[in-house]
C-alpha cells in the first residue's frame, strides 16, 4: 500500500451567531479558516468533514460565501474534501435536499451519501459514508434501506473509511451523558473498516472498535457550555505502507 495521510474534521457549525453574536458567527469561520491553513502546510491527500459543516440547514450568504473561498484554496492545493451532512446541515426536506449538493455540484466537496455508491477510493484508500437521519428511530428504519441501495464494500488491500455523523450506543462514550444522546446502536455500523471517523461529539475521543479504531474528531470552536473547556481542533492520520495510522491531534 502507498502511503498516505489525511485529515479528519467535523461539527465546524459555520454561521452559528451564539448567543445571537455576529461576532461568535466570525469565530466560527476563522476556526474553520485555520483549518485550512494548517491542512494546506500538512498536505494530506484529502480532508473528511463528518458532519455539521453548517450550523444551519440554509446557512447566510456571507458563511456560503466564506465557506467556499476555504473550499477554493483547499482545491487549489489538490486537496479533495469528502465529507457528510450532519444534524445540523442535513436535508431540511426531499424536494430541496441539502446545501452539501450545490457545493458537490461545483466540486469544492465530494459529498458522499450522493454519489451512486456512497464512496470515493483511489488506489490506497476506500472511504463510504452516510447521511444524517437525525432521530434513532429515523436511524434504525432508514440506514438499512441506504445499505441496501448503496452496499458498503471495504477493500482487503486498501485502508478503508467510514464516515458518520452520530453517537453510537457505547457506554465509555455515554458514561456521564444521558442514554438519549445515543441515535444508534454500534450494530448499525458494518464491519471491515479500519478507521471510523465520526461526528457530533463535540469531544475529541479514541476506542478501539470492531477490531479498528473509532473515532470523533470533536469540534473546531466551543459550540456549548459542555465542550467550553475540551480542546478544539482536528485529527492529521498518516497511514504507512503496512496500513497502520499514526494520529496526531492539531489544535
Amino acid at each position: 500500500m502507498r502511503p498516505f495521510s489525511f485529515v479528519h474534521v467535523a461539527d465546524l457549525h459555520l454561521g452559528y451567531e451564539q448567543y445571537n453574536l455576529a461576532a461568535r458567527r466570525d469565530d466560527f469561520d476563522q476556526a474553520f479558516h485555520e483549518v485550512v491553513e494548517k491542512t494546506i502546510e500538512l498536505k494530506p491527500e484529502f480532508m473528511v468533514i463528518a458532519g455539521d459543516l453548517f450550523h444551519h440547514a440554509r446557512p447566510l450568504n456571507l458563511t456560503l460565501e466564506r465557506a467556499i473561498q476555504n473550499f477554493k484554496r483547499l482545491k487549489e492545493a489538490g486537496i479533495q474534501v469528502l465529507a457528510v451532512d450532519g444534524s445540523h446541515d442535513a436535508a431540511p426536506n426531499v424536494i430541496t435536499g441539502t446545501i452539501l449538493n450545490p457545493l458537490d455540484t461545483a466540486g469544492l466537496v465530494y459529498y458522499l451519501p450522493r454519489h451512486e455508491k456512497a464512496c470515493w477510493k483511489n488506489e490506497s484508500c476506500y472511504v463510504y459514508g452516510i447521511p444524517n437521519f437525525r432521530t434513532r428511530q429515523r436511524t434504525e428504519t432508514e440506514l438499512p434501506v441506504f445499505y441496501d441501495m448503496k452496499k458498503p464494500s471495504p477493500h482487503l488491500d486498501m485502508f478503508n473509511i467510514f464516515v458518520f455523523h452520530m453517537i453510537l450506543e457505547i457506554p465509555e462514550i455515554l458514561k456521564g451523558r444521558p442514554e438519549t444522546m445515543a441515535e444508534a446502536s454500534p450494530q448499525c455500523v458494518p464491519d471491515g473498516f479500519d478507521y471510523y471517523a465520526g461526528g457530533h461529539l463535540h469531544t475529541p475521543w479514541q476506542f478501539p472498535f470492531k477490531g479498528a479504531l473509532l473515532v470523533y474528531s470533536g469540534s473546531t470552536e466551543t459550540v456549548s457550555y459542555e465542550d467550553a473547556k475540551t480542546q478544539k481542533g482536528f485529527y492529521h492520520i498518516e497511514v504507512n505502507q503496512t496500513g497502520e495510522p499514526e494520529i496526531d491531534r492539531i489544535g
